[in-house]
């Protein structure tokens, strides 16, 4: 890279948390946070066109400092790091998923185009593209390779704890062998709807109250636990959490469990638990009902 566009590279990269902890404050305010959601980004591009009026530029400032909260959203679900572009002269997001974003463009088209659609259309079709990245290769994960803008609860320490890493990666590795061994490995796709076929073969795997008291570290359960969680995290949003039980004596239920939890207040789930429940119960569709809580 060019000494003159790394220098603008590494100055925008400066600049980029400052601008973006001055649009939190001043402009979105305390009760819409920027959490890289695409709620988050259709907020915020319903306030630009309200303070913009057709034909009008947009206040100084706000346009440059949207475009860089758009590219860190779609960073944060497309992997990747900002890079500079020459012809443009601008900072562009190069995507993990194998593309490159123009937020500062998807800010003049939002403007130009005034629906109130655009930033959600284009995060939609990214994490469309990090879904089929991840259905290709299960070890894929969509990560940063420089420094996030802004801390996010996705970043804390329940979601690094080592044992969850390595858990995460021991689960993935070995779905292709885990779901073969179903015997309807087609069927699970990691769509919501497969939650209904996940549930029969749990019910004949696990069929009673008192198999359900085996050992929950048997591989065929912890599958099941890493696929009802990853169905959570491609389809709403939910990060994976864990808590380490130090002692073994905990009483929270959430202690030495994975879980996923939705940022900012939202649902969580302990897969385990969803698990019992679809024994326990004699109903079909528990495990899908259930997950309708992450809507």
């Amino acid at each position: 890279m060019p000494e003159v566009t790394e220098t603008k590279l590494d100055d925008w990269r400066e600049q980029l948390g400052p601008m973006l902890a001055g649009l939190q404050d001043f402009v979105v305010g305390p009760d819409k946070p920027l959490d890289h959601s695409v709620e988050s980004l259709r907020d915020l591009e319903h306030t630009l066109l309200a303070e913009t009026p057709v034909g009008h530029p947009p206040r100084e400032g706000l346009a440059v400092a949207a475009g860089g909260y758009l590219g860190e959203a779609l960073l944060t679900i497309g992997g990747g790091a900002w890079t500079w572009d020459p012809d443009s002269d601008l900072p562009v997001a190069g995507l993990g998923v194998g593309e490159t974003a123009e937020p500062m463009r998807l800010v003049l088209d939002a403007l130009v185009e005034r629906t109130g659609r655009v930033w959600s259309a284009e995060y939609e079709r990214i994490r469309a593209l990090a879904a089929a990245r991840r259905t290709e290769d299960p070890c894929w994960e969509p990560r940063r390779t420089d420094r996030p803008a802004l801390h996010t609860e996705t970043s804390d320490a329940a979601s690094t704890d080592p044992w969850l890493t390595q858990w995460l990666t021991v689960r993935a590795r070995a779905f292709p062998e885990w779901s073969a061994a179903t015997g309807r490995a087609d069927e699970l796709d990691f769509s919501p709807e497969s939650l209904l076929t996940l549930e029969q073969v749990v019910r004949r795997r696990i069929p009673n109250k008192d198999a359900l008291r085996g050992p929950v570290d048997d591989d065929f359960v912890q599958g099941a636990i890493w696929y009802i969680g990853e169905i959570a995290r491609r389809h709403r949003d939910a990060h994976w959490r864990y808590h380490p039980n130090r002692t073994g004596t905990s009483k929270n239920p959430y202690a030495g469990r994975p879980f996923v939890q939705q940022d900012r207040g939202g649902n969580d789930a302990i897969p385990l638990l969803e698990l019992q429940a679809a024994v326990l119960s004699d109903e079909p569709g528990v495990l899908l009902d259930r997950f309708e809580v992450f809507d």
